[in-house]
């Protein structure tokens, strides 16, 4: 069997950045194009950013252009970036240790507990454009833990972006590639891609909503690091 893989979703299910992505949305789009425009109405989780910015095109009648996406995404970063100086995002309960472990390694034994090491490599599938998306690790303190990922700012579909987090790390023959999110959007990216999916219910979705969507494996958070592990290391399809 080949490496394995974990791919994570960032927002809503390893932290969260209370209000910091929608100022910084308005703002970007006030900068870039002098448009007043609110983002309050847009529903985030699941969604992509690039598809956002076209959503709202669309709602005032103007057609999305690459240019006009590259000057929005330029204006973007900078806006979030201030608003996560002042605010850092806020990690969800156990995520610290899980990434530590996880980055280690770790082998089950009955008598000496988590040790050892298992082949994983760790990425990030994520609706966040590629800039956005290390800012927001980086605030967090997590950013050590990802060395590649699919990003927000090359599709707008999440079926996608997994797709491409998949090419992006190198690995041409992975073994079980697992994907963690919050959102059926997640849960249906994993099914398309033949993953392993595991749903949290941190995000907007709660755990019936992301059972009834089809995850193999759902948690209410990721403070059972036992069973996260047990999954990782004999998870199959359900």
């Amino acid at each position: 069997m080949g490496k394995g893989m974990i791919l994570f979703d960032i927002d809503g299910t390893l932290l969260h950045a209370p209000g910091a992505g929608r100022a910084a949305f308005a703002q970007a789009f006030k900068e870039a194009f002098g448009w007043d425009q609110t983002v309050e109405h847009i529903n985030f989780y699941g969604a992509t950013d690039l598809n956002v910015f076209r959503g709202i095109c669309i709602e005032r009648g103007v057609e999305s252009t690459p240019a006009m996406e590259k000057a929005f995404f330029e204006r973007l970063a900078p806006a979030l970036e201030t608003r996560l100086k002042e605010r850092p995002p806020i990690l969800f309960p156990n995520i610290g240790k899980i990434l530590d472990l996880l980055s280690k390694g770790w082998k089950k034994n009955m008598k000496s507990g988590l040790a050892g090491s298992n082949d994983w490599k760790m990425g990030l599938v994520t609706g966040n454009i590629e800039t956005t998306a290390w800012m927001k690790l980086r605030y967090a303190g997590i950013d050590q833990y990802f060395s590649f990922g699919g990003f927000g700012c090359t599709h707008a579909d999440r079926t996608e972006i997994a797709r491409l987090a998949l090419k992006n790390s190198g690995v041409k023959h992975p073994g079980r590639v697992f994907l963690i999110g919050d959102t059926p959007n997640d849960i249906n990216a994993a099914k398309a891609n033949g993953f392993i999916s595991i749903a949290v219910a941190t995000g907007g979705f709660d755990f019936q909503t992301l059972e009834n969507a089809g995850a193999n494996y759902v948690f209410e958070d990721l403070t059972d690091t036992d069973r996260l592990l047990s999954i990782l290391e004999n998870g199959v399809m359900e």
